[in-house]
Formats: C-alpha cells, sequence, structure tokens
C-alpha cells in the first residue's frame, strides 16, 4: 500500500490540525443498512460522511 497525500478537494484536508469539537451521526429508523451519516464538526466547517447502501460519500457541511 502507498501512502500519498490527500488531494485539496477531499473534505477533511482542510480541517487538517484542527480541534474536531462534536461528532453528531444519523441514520434511516426504517433500515439503517441503507443510510448512515457522520458529522464531524472542527473549529472552522464541517464535514459529512454518509454511506447509501455501501457507497461512502463526504461532503463539506455548512457552517
Amino acid at each position: 500500500m502507498d501512502i500519498v497525500p490527500a488531494p485539496a478537494e477531499v473534505p477533511f484536508v482542510r480541517h487538517v490540525g484542527e480541534r474536531l469539537v462534536r461528532v453528531g451521526k444519523g441514520f434511516d429508523p426504517e433500515d439503517p443498512t441503507q443510510w448512515v451519516e457522520a458529522e464531524f464538526v472542527f473549529e472552522t466547517g464541517r464535514v459529512i460522511a454518509e454511506a447509501f447502501g455501501g457507497d461512502l460519500r463526504l461532503r463539506h457541511g455548512s457552517r
């Protein structure tokens, strides 16, 4: 396995070195295997990690 720098468009990159303030979670109460979410709150913004039926999506959250 090679370890390489993450591209700038990866949502976590802008928060490297910042304090993690809070982590929240969410899920589909009807079928939690279909949608699960984690919200990572940093000092300067948020990153949302969502899993939809096995696909992971990362995005910037609004403050």
